[in-house]
């Protein structure tokens, strides 16, 4: 009788023991998978694209993708908010190639990832697009984007000349070479970048280099505060050299803002392409 309770007893721990790793196996896990931060909104589109979930992103006037509504918001690089990038304890903090300056000394400080994305110009985003699709196994997705972003053969028939300015708060403004992200999109399309330093991306306008090459498009770019900008563009138009462009006596002045046109490739290079295509050919 006693051997009998003893077997009965150990039946009954075993099968604890076994319900037991059952539970604990399948229930749960408490402790959360760490996730990127992204810091710019294009970032944000991409990740969106791609099916990445993300612990936080920047703060912006532009709209939200739906999956990432809700989430912390990091500040941009003007305000970063480094207390909230440490409050959801990424497992990687993604910045723009140009800005790592404004992230890097803090977060290195705090010990937090951070890994640089590259989107100066269409091929760099593409180039980055691609790295993402490999780390999070969303190559299929990656390749997807890559096709809808796909951009149409340049219509331009003769080498338009267009004048990139860049216009800041304040009332000054850059002009931009073929290196930029949109000098990249003119010259894809069959248009010429005038008026600029070849040798640097952004460089002071010369009033007698932009009355001599004469350009036929302007394309003016509000780095930020558009309104301000464009009455400051406005107001330079109407003194020499620049009334007398040909761009300006044949209508051909256009101010651009984000999210279509921006300093950096995004998702909406398709659209800015297209446009610039439409520009350049009305001006031919």
């Amino acid at each position: 009788m006693f051997q009998k309770k003893w077997r009965v007893y150990w039946w009954l721990l075993l099968l604890g023991l076994i319900g037991g790793g059952l539970y604990f196996s399948t229930r749960p896990q408490l402790t959360e998978k760490k996730l990127p931060v992204a810091t710019t909104m294009a970032q944000v589109g991409i990740f969106d694209r791609l099916g990445v979930p993300l612990a936080a992103v920047p703060s912006s006037d532009e709209s939200l993708p739906e999956r990432y509504a809700g989430l912390p918001q990091v500040g941009n690089h003007v305000s970063i908010n480094f207390e909230a990038i440490m409050c959801v304890n990424p497992s990687i903090v993604y910045v723009d190639q140009t800005l790592t300056s404004d992230y890097a000394t803090k977060l290195n400080t705090s010990h937090i990832k951070m890994q640089a994305l590259d989107f100066s110009t269409y091929q760099a985003m593409q180039k980055s697009i691609l790295q993402l699709g490999i780390t999070y196994h969303k190559t299929a997705a990656a390749q997807e984007l890559l096709s809808a972003l796909k951009l149409p053969k340049k219509a331009a028939m003769r080498p338009v000349k267009v004048l990139l300015l860049i216009g800041m708060p304040g009332g000054s403004f850059l002009v931009a070479n073929d290196q930029t992200y949109i000098g990249d999109l003119v010259k894809r399309a069959g248009g010429q970048i005038v008026g600029g330093d070849p040798t640097s991306q952004l460089s002071t306008p010369n009033p007698q280099t932009i009355a001599q090459e004469n350009p036929d498009v302007v394309i003016r770019l509000a780095h930020a505060m558009p309104k301000q900008v464009k009455q400051s563009f406005e107001q330079t138009f109407q003194q020499a050299p620049y009334q007398t462009l040909a761009a300006t006596q044949n209508g051909q002045v256009h101010d651009v803002t984000s999210p279509v046109f921006a300093m950096t490739a995004n998702l909406e290079v398709v659209s800015a392409y297209e446009q610039i295509q439409a520009w350049l050919k009305a001006a031919e």
